[in-house]
């Protein structure tokens, strides 16, 4: 493996992570965006990436009950 050889795989709960291209994507992960070192997958991350909770902590307004 070379050292440019990482990628950033994301989740549909959006989660991420700095992964290594020459492993198997665990299942329901995939790669999403640019490939290179270790060190800059981490700065696009640290760039692009904003930390949230995960889909399933994220609530849509609770609806209006009708009167």
């Amino acid at each position: 493996m070379t050292e440019s050889s990482y990628g950033i795989i994301v989740n549909d709960a959006r989660e991420f992570a700095v992964w290594p291209l020459a492993q198997k994507v665990p299942r329901g992960w995939r790669f999403a965006g640019p490939t290179g070192t270790q060190a800059e997958m981490h700065e696009v991350v640290g760039r692009q990436f904003v930390e949230t909770a995960p889909a399933p902590f994220i609530t849509a307004p609770a609806p209006k009950r009708a009167k």
